[in-house]
């Protein structure tokens, strides 16, 4: 099936994205998008060595549950924008300050080290962090970026922006079983940073797949017409 396939009516019937059903869409391509990213971490990345004893410790529940509140945050703030719905912002805004207090935390943290910890921890380690959590977030940004597009959004960087946002703080869920660091000094800017560049590349990608869409529509209608 191709991606132009998801987008597609069945049996006659609406198409398979709407404003209607897109939460759901989203929530579908969140669960395939985290169980592929699953396969990557098991495959390419590694599953962190003392996963068993860090499922034990706070730090590794609370970096779960700051992608988690990012992921639905964003999520239900794509969903609202898409539909027009007044407050979309809000869930949004919501995620961003819980962002900001986390990354008030690792600063803190950070400045309390010494400077070759800090440099330790920053290069080139934060770099694959970031790389990693968006090639995890990948095949959930192109789905997902598709299908906010197709329902033709008033404000699709906007919408492209969250949707991307949702989808990186999915995969930095996964991402937490590989990734071995416990400090916030790290956690904090790099996972975000991670999250925050599966944003960009939303907003990239749903304004150009509606670009696409648009140019697309005269020659359908004609062969339609035809």
């Amino acid at each position: 099936m191709t991606i132009d396939e998801t987008l597609t009516p069945t049996s006659g019937g609406a198409a398979i994205w709407s404003a209607e059903n897109l939460l759901w869409r989203l929530a579908e391509v969140a669960v395939a998008g985290a169980l592929g990213g699953l396969l990557m971490v098991l495959a390419w990345l590694g599953v962190r060595p003392d996963l068993a004893a860090a499922v034990q410790t706070p730090v590794f529940w609370i970096k779960i549950g700051y992608a988690f509140v990012l992921a639905i945050g964003a999520g239900v703030t794509a969903c609202r924008m898409a539909r027009g719905r007044r407050w979309g912002l809000v869930p949004l805004l919501l995620a961003a300050g819980v962002a900001g207090g986390f990354l008030t935390f690792g600063l803190v943290q950070a400045l309390a080290m010494n400077p070759q910890a800090l440099m330790r921890l920053y290069w080139p380690t934060a770099l694959a962090c970031i790389v990693a959590i968006l090639a995890i977030a990948t095949p959930m940004l192109l789905f997902a970026s598709y299908g906010l597009a197709s329902v033709d959004p008033e404000k699709p960087k906007l919408v492209g922006f969250a949707g991307g946002v949702a989808c990186g703080a999915v995969a930095d869920v996964v991402f937490g079983l590989h990734c071995p660091f416990t400090t916030f000094a790290f956690i904090a800017p790099w996972h975000t940073a991670g999250i925050l560049t599966c944003g960009v590349a939303g907003l990239l990608l749903v304004d150009l797949f509606g670009r696409i869409r648009r140019a697309r529509a005269p020659l359908i209608e004609g062969a339609a017409v035809e």
